[in-house]
């Protein structure tokens, strides 16, 4: 029985090795592909690339059996631990960068740990002073400790505890929530790497046969809480040097870690679950294993894709209705193609419903009811008619359409048809607006009176599905042209919102507060009184800070210096006038720094009273806007 629990657990523990490797590699793409840009992604993508290849050398070991190559992989999985220590520190040394906190040493710690590092890898290598050939039964390879593995251990331990203490000094000078809650993440999985990388074996050997199921379960359990914590480290770094929002962050990783590490390892779990030799349904292992794959994986997608409600409340929370919805909007969005294939169908269906031989919608450009554009044609339409007749026509039946909506009649009538050079003419309308979109034509010979009036009920049916796609798409122009102005803008807030996260040390940055530029307008307000200044929160922006040496050390001063210095940042080049282009200026000067009332203010500039407020608060948000970019600016400076 003791035979049997131990080759069970040495299954299991083989299979977690190959389940932490998957694991560790596929984080380290996602890093790759989504955090390279950020100082902490690319270190921890470093400690990734490391712990890969101890796992790399730990799943090879499983399928060799001859010393020689034994001995190869066990000192190949020294490449990965002789500089976790060194990613260790490389990673929380980024950590502090972000509060801008430097750690002992600075980055000159962090690149003589990857040197010792390389010494600790060359003396694995090429001599026996750190470890030497050892144990290697099948399953129970080890290296032994050579003279030097002190040293190493040491070494490895005090890089461990300087990097976890590096970590809380960042959670602790860390002043949101988020970034405390993300530090606080990473201190508690910190200790993955030393569970999963540090070679235990090394120092303790191996356990006698009695104690052998109890270290068996106690590694299958450890390997466990080390594939757990790596992901949990891997989600608190995917924040950083990402200007998306949190909740698309957060997607991102659930659906990758779902579809990419969680199927990995199903299918893994698949082929190791199957022993060699068998039979399975009359097919040997290799044609079953086949099947069975490919069973797993197809069938996964469709419980991932049934398991979407779950995986949103786990990405959105309190937002899944709103992102639900703009689901819904991206759904029924139309691209030019989309359009273009309404029409057709449109089309498709009125030919057949009359007997034409083709047919096309044209749309008028907003104000101009002589011109057709083209959108869709099936069939041989010939060329799309630009008929001055066909402009009083279309004129005509809008007047009579609007009388039968007074009238409270909207029946199609077979004066809604026009007949011309063997084509028919329907007028497509805006429902809602009482005008003109365009023309349905149809290459017939039929008269419209000929027409009979089920088939009219149908065609009206028709017409108006083709009038509803050309108003959604115009709506649709309308609103994608407008984001498209906002673009820039919301551009702009995020990269803020991602800078703004870092640019203060103290943990109450008035800029982080929702009222800034409420902050901003009391200062303003009060910006000859110095009394009231000395309580305003942005005596802790660092650009007061570093005024205030250009001011004698006087806080009041220095921060009057820097709202003046961002209200001119609004000043347009030129002299100085009342246009559009100097209002904002104005405004906030003359209210704020000369000091005038708000009537002689508005007879001055030429505006209403309450006009001249509504530009006053425009006005206060662009200070704050300005002051915003010059506080990140000075981070930015001081950082590097």
């Amino acid at each position: 029985m003791s035979a049997d629990v131990l080759w069970l657990l040495g299954g299991i523990n083989r299979a977690l090795a190959a389940a932490i490797l998957i694991t560790a590699f596929s984080l380290l793409a996602y890093v790759l592909t989504h955090n390279v840009f950020s100082p902490v992604g690319r270190a921890f993508a470093a400690l990734m690339a490391f712990i890969v290849a101890v796992y790399v050398g730990d799943v090879a070991l499983q399928g060799v059996a001859d010393a020689e190559h034994v001995a190869f992989w066990l000192r190949f999985q020294w490449l990965g631990i002789a500089f976790v220590p060194a990613a260790y520190l490389h990673l929380s040394y980024s950590l502090l960068r972000t509060v801008h906190t430097q750690a002992p040493g600075g980055r000159y710690a962090v690149i003589t740990a990857y040197v010792v590092g390389l010494g600790f890898l060359v003396l694995t290598a090429a001599t026996d002073l750190l470890v030497w050939d050892g144990v290697y039964s099948p399953g129970t390879a080890h290296l032994k400790a050579g003279p030097l593995f002190w040293v190493f251990a040491l070494y490895f331990a005090g890089a461990t505890v300087g990097g976890l203490v590096n970590i809380g000094v960042a959670r602790e000078r860390s002043f949101t929530s988020a970034s405390r809650r993300r530090l606080t993440y990473l201190a508690l999985s910190f200790a993955a790497p030393t569970l999963g990388v540090f070679p235990f074996l090394v120092l303790a050997g191996l356990p006698s046969g009695s104690a052998r199921p109890l270290i068996g379960v106690l590694t299958a359990v450890a390997s466990s809480a080390v594939m757990l914590m790596l992901v949990v480290m891997a989600y608190s770094v995917a924040y950083y040097g990402v200007l998306a929002p949190e909740r698309e962050v957060r997607q991102s990783f659930i659906e990758y870690l779902v579809r990419g590490p969680f199927v990995g390892i199903c299918v893994l779990t698949v082929m190791l679950a199957v022993p060699s030799g068998v039979r399975i349904l009359g097919l040997n292992r290799d044609a079953f294993m086949v099947l069975a794959v490919v069973g797993v994986v197809v069938l996964l997608q469709v419980l991932i894709g049934m398991a979407r409600p779950l995986l949103d409340f786990l990405a959105f929370r309190q937002d899944r209705s709103e992102v639900a919805w703009l689901r819904e909007l991206e759904r029924r969005l139309l691209t030019t193609t989309d359009f273009r294939q309404v029409l057709e169908n449109v089309l498709i269906g009125a030919c057949e419903l009359l007997r034409a031989q083709g047919g096309f919608v044209a749309t008028l450009p907003a104000g101009d009811i002589g011109v057709l554009n083209l959108q869709a044609s099936i069939g041989d339409v010939g060329d799309v008619p630009r008929l001055p007749d066909l402009a009083e026509w279309l004129r005509g039946r809008m007047s009579a359409w609007q009388q039968r909506t007074r009238d409270g009649s909207d029946d199609f009538e077979p004066e809604d048809v026009l007949a011309r050079d063997g084509r028919l003419f329907v007028a497509l309308w805006s429902r809602a607006a009482g005008a003109p979109l365009g023309v349905l034509g149809l290459r017939s010979a039929l008269a419209p009176e000929a027409v009979g009036a089920e088939a009219l009920g149908l065609l009206d049916v028709l017409a108006e599905e083709a009038s509803a796609a050309i108003e959604d798409v115009h709506l649709q122009r309308q609103v994608l042209g407008t984001l498209r102005r906002l673009l820039p803008e919301l551009e702009d807030v995020q990269r803020w919102q991602g800078d703004a996260l870092h640019v203060a040390p103290a943990s109450a940055s008035p800029l982080l507060a929702p009222e800034f530029p409420a902050l901003v307008r009391a200062a303003l307000r009060h910006y000859w009184g110095g009394d009231e200044l000395r309580k305003s929160p942005l005596l802790n922006l660092q650009i007061v800070r570093r005024a205030m040496r250009e001011s004698d050390n006087n806080p009041i001063r220095a921060l009057r210096a820097v709202l003046v210095r961002a209200i001119e940042v609004l000043r347009p080049p030129g002299a100085r006038d009342i246009s559009a282009d100097w209002m904002l200026y104005n405004v906030v000067e003359m209210k704020y720094v000369q000091g005038l009332k708000a009537r002689e203010i508005a007879r001055r500039l030429a505006v209403s009273e309450s006009d001249l407020y509504r530009k006053q608060r425009v006005a206060v948000h662009e200070v704050a806007r300005v002051l915003l970019e010059m506080e990140v600016q000075a981070a930015k400076s001081r950082a590097g």
